[in-house]
């Protein structure tokens, strides 16, 4: 029991695998304070590259309100209202496609990489549930956001009074002077006041990035049982793979052990065939054992093998399918011959010791038992 506790404790770091997983089902690395920081970033880059043509739309947004006489007020407020129309959206999308932008290139950054999947965007019925909820907001995660508000709200606000209070002075003596000159100290110390505001949401998008980041690879570690399922999926089964190594090494031994056997065809006493497909060597010696055995037996191009050596020694060879296949799929090579084919092997045996004696005999059909026949593929078959 407590083997399987431990087994189902998340203790190790994510897999390759399971970062890959986690991004093809939408859940990526996200800082919420880093898309801020990113935001305040492109707007004061675009407002200090406004500084450079802001006379310009200053001048054309002004030239709107501008008449030459009072008729011209009916006549001309449709085509100065699509003007001010065509400023407003230039405006709109001179600021926000270029924020768009440097939010999806930070997305990018901290998420290492884009990943839009519809899973992310999917309905759960789970986020309606009041109880997981409100444990939501009262857990570590809950208490991290609290904290980062009051942060936010106690620094900014630090940020704000302490910029007021040396700028107050510039403040109040924006009258004097001429328009120009209260613009131009205007837009200084909004850069400056946006720059004082990044510094300080720049400090907390780190800690939030950290923090999020350490979250993240929290909530996706693995037990050991995740480990080794994930190793099933992407390797196989370890018993598998063990079982499968078996049974190839046991077949490679046995074709090697059937091809040093071909060599012992030379003391055979008789090659039984079907004729081709399958060929198997017997001998009986009394004086060596006292039950026939096999020598070699083969299939398909071992068979032929097996053939042409018998040829090359002249020994005899009997075609008789049914047994060749009983014996190949019965016996093993070394090992004596079943105890249900003595019959059929014995028939085989007076057959080749009469030819050997010079006596012209001729081979009845050899009888097999029903459960010892097989087809070429082992299966039980028909007699053939």
């Amino acid at each position: 029991m407590a083997e399987n506790e431990q087994a189902q404790e998340k203790t190790e770091e994510p897999t390759q695998r399971r970062l890959e997983k986690a991004r093809e089902d939408g859940d990526v690395l996200s800082s919420k304070e880093m898309l801020v920081f990113a935001s305040g970033v492109s707007a004061l880059i675009i407002i200090g590259a406004l500084g450079l043509f802001s006379k310009g739309v200053l001048d054309a947004w002004g030239s709107l309100f501008i008449f030459s006489n009072p008729d011209e007020l009916l006549t001309a407020k449709f085509a100065k209202g699509w003007s001010g129309y065509a400023i407003v959206l230039s405006g709109a999308a001179i600021f926000g496609i270029p924020t768009m932008l440097f939010i999806i290139l930070t997305q990018s950054f901290v998420g290492n990489g884009l990943s839009f999947n519809p899973k992310g965007f999917s309905f759960k019925v789970e986020k309606l549930n009041i109880i997981k909820g409100l444990g939501r907001i009262f857990s570590v995660k809950g208490l991290v956001e609290l904290i980062k508000a009051i942060a936010k709200v106690v620094f900014l606000t630090a940020v704000v009074i302490t910029f007021l209070w040396f700028s107050l002075t510039r403040i109040v003596y924006l009258n004097v002077g001429s328009l120009d000159d209260g613009i131009a100290v205007l837009y200084r110390l909004l850069i400056l006041f946006i720059l004082s505001i990044l510094i300080v949401l720049c400090l907390i998008a780190i800690g939030d990035y950290i923090w999020s980041r350490h979250s993240w690879l929290q909530k996706l570690r693995m037990s050991r049982q995740d480990m080794k399922e994930e190793f099933k999926e992407t390797e196989g089964s370890p018993e598998v793979k063990s079982r499968m190594r078996r049974l190839q090494m046991e077949a490679s031994q046995k074709a090697m052990q059937n091809a040093q056997a071909v060599e012992q065809v030379k003391d055979a006493t008789v090659i039984i065939t079907n004729p081709t497909h399958f060929a198997v060597a017997i001998r009986y010696d009394q004086e060596l054992e006292d039950v026939p055995v096999i020598l070699a037996m083969g299939k398909d191009i071992l068979a032929k093998r097996i053939i042409e050596q018998a040829d090359i020694h002249g020994k005899t060879v009997v075609r008789s399918p049914t047994l060749a296949r009983a014996l190949y799929y019965s016996g093993e090579v070394g090992g004596a011959i079943s105890e249900r084919l003595y019959a059929a092997v014995a028939s085989i045996l007076a057959y080749v010791y009469q030819l050997e004696r010079g006596i012209d005999a001729s081979l009845n059909d050899v009888e097999v038992p029903a459960d010892m026949v097989f087809d070429e593929f082992g299966k039980p078959g028909e007699v053939s």
